[in-house]
């Protein structure tokens, strides 16, 4: 039975490990502690999606932190180790598995990404009956979600991840494939502690 899936990518929140640019301004800690956080409210929102149609599963990395995964996140429908020598081969990875296992369409979702609303995801799947690609993009030129409803290999190839330059990359490279796109609300990331003028 075809499926929607949702390709949730997380880090185990372990203090020097993860959220390292905003731990230059708070801590090891605090940054390991806030990622915590998100991450949890993200899952949290991904279990309000109603229906046996969809399906979560958790993209964990490093890989030797499976069980403490499924016992901080549980309740997926499934966990699996992240593969692959950077993102775009995660997930390249990641979107093959799904799409060999019958899902109908596919999203992955950063786990880090503020303001996160379950009508967000619902909408990325009702955009897939009409787009071949939807993108959720983030205030740092970069995206928090992405999906599809086809396996598009070459759509994480040559990407300059980690830089301002993602979106950017990726509308260029559906362009020239001929794929229709959709934008969804665009939304923030954790990665630096910002002050506004009112509090310095």
């Amino acid at each position: 039975m075809a499926y929607k899936c949702v390709l949730y990518f997380v880090k185990y929140p372990e203090p020097g490990k993860v959220k390292t640019r905003l731990a230059k301004s708070i801590g090891n800690e605090a940054a390991a502690n806030a990622y915590r956080g998100l991450a949890e409210s993200g899952f949290r929102t991904l279990q309000e999606l109603a229906g046996s149609e969809f399906k979560i599963t958790v993209m964990f990395d490093p890989p030797d932190k499976e069980s403490q995964i499924k016992e901080w996140l549980s309740g997926a429908s499934d966990y699996v180790a992240q593969q692959g020598n950077d993102l775009g081969e995660r997930l390249t990875h990641a979107f093959q598995k799904s799409f060999g296992e019958e899902a109908c369409a596919v999203i992955a979702l950063g786990s880090d990404t503020l303001g996160l609303k379950k009508e967000v995801i619902e909408k990325a799947f009702d955009t897939l009956q009409y787009y071949d690609v939807a993108i959720g993009p983030a205030k740092d030129g970069g995206y928090y979600l992405i999906g599809c409803k086809e396996i598009y290999e070459s759509l994480f190839e040559n990407i300059p991840w980690s830089t301002p330059e993602v979106l950017k990359a990726t509308l260029g490279w559906t362009r020239e494939e001929g794929l229709s796109h959709c934008l969804l609300p665009e939304l923030e990331d954790l990665d630096e502690l910002k002050i506004s003028n009112k509090e310095r």
